[in-house]
């Protein structure tokens, strides 16, 4: 099933970021702490495992999305690739699905071919659409890397009605980077157009928001510049969380994108933290 997107006149995020002392915004409500960084575990290494990141275009009104979510299922049953990537659904089809939001609607615009469902890897528009689970590994296996260019520490904490997220990345390679922050809800419930399963009415993975300072690079991130092997850069954000979401089932996704050769930005790693908890950099 096709569909064309409209241009949106606006594009507004509840997020602010900054590189020193975050600034809460007229979006956050309020205070939020900034928590602590976890320790560096091997701080001389920088081997880091690597994760690609798979974003399905999705909607509850999309009779052929069903599809798609079941070769996301089987292959999510499959331990032998859990470990290669993230998942993240972007609800953009219908605007009366629960689990629409203007971020999903934006990755969509960028990067879905305007056909759902779709399966787009990497915030880019290499795309298998809907199709079997094994052409899905093959395109894992293809973009999967021994070790990744950059690695992720982060931490989050609650305060209120505000998320304070704490990041930290360490170039493998140097390049130029940028971080992003996005929130994900998991156990949305909504009737699924198409479901022939009833695990397929409960959505997971949803963004919900995403973090960016500029216009034109607000799906890539804050931008740290250049890194050099082994250094490191932070950067501390303060995410508004909205009436709606169930909070106990939201984690935040935190990206590291690299400069490519021609000026524009691609996926380096990808990383899921709990709200409340840490994750430290994950190494071979």
């Amino acid at each position: 099933m096709k569909k064309f997107f409209s241009v949106l006149a606006s594009l507004a995020f509840l997020f602010v970021s900054c590189t020193e002392k975050p600034d809460t915004g007229e979006n956050a409500g309020g205070d939020a702490v900034i928590p602590e960084l976890p320790a560096d575990p091997q701080p001389g290494s920088t081997d880091f495992s690597h994760r690609i990141l798979l974003l399905q275009h999705t909607g509850t009104a999309c009779p052929n999305c069903p599809q798609l979510m079941a070769s996301l299922k089987t292959l999510a049953e499959d331990d032998s690739y859990t470990a290669k990537y993230q998942h993240v659904a972007a609800h953009s089809y219908n605007q009366s699905d629960p689990a629409y939001s203007k971020a999903a609607e934006n990755l969509s615009q960028a990067f879905c071919s305007g056909y759902y469902p779709d399966l787009t890897f990497n915030l880019t528009k290499e795309s298998t659409g809907t199709s079997p689970v094994d052409v899905i590994k093959s395109h894992i296996d293809d973009l999967h890397m021994d070790a990744a260019d950059a690695g992720i520490a982060a931490s989050v904490l609650q305060t209120g009605s505000n998320l304070g997220v704490n990041v930290q990345i360490k170039a493998a390679r140097e390049n130029k980077y940028r971080i992003a922050v996005w929130v994900l809800e998991d156990g949305i419930r909504a009737r699924q157009d198409g479901a022939f399963e009833d695990w397929m009415n409960t959505h997971s993975n949803a963004v919900r928001v995403m973090a960016g300072s500029t216009l034109n690079l607000r799906i890539y991130g804050e931008n740290v510049d250049v890194l050099k092997k082994g250094e490191t850069a932070s950067k501390s954000f303060v995410i508004a969380l909205e009436d709606g979401w169930n909070v106990e089932n939201c984690k935040v996704m935190v990206l590291v994108n690299a400069a490519t050769d021609d000026g524009r930005y691609n996926l380096a790693n990808c990383a899921i933290c709990p709200i409340g908890e840490s994750v430290s950099y994950r190494y071979n």
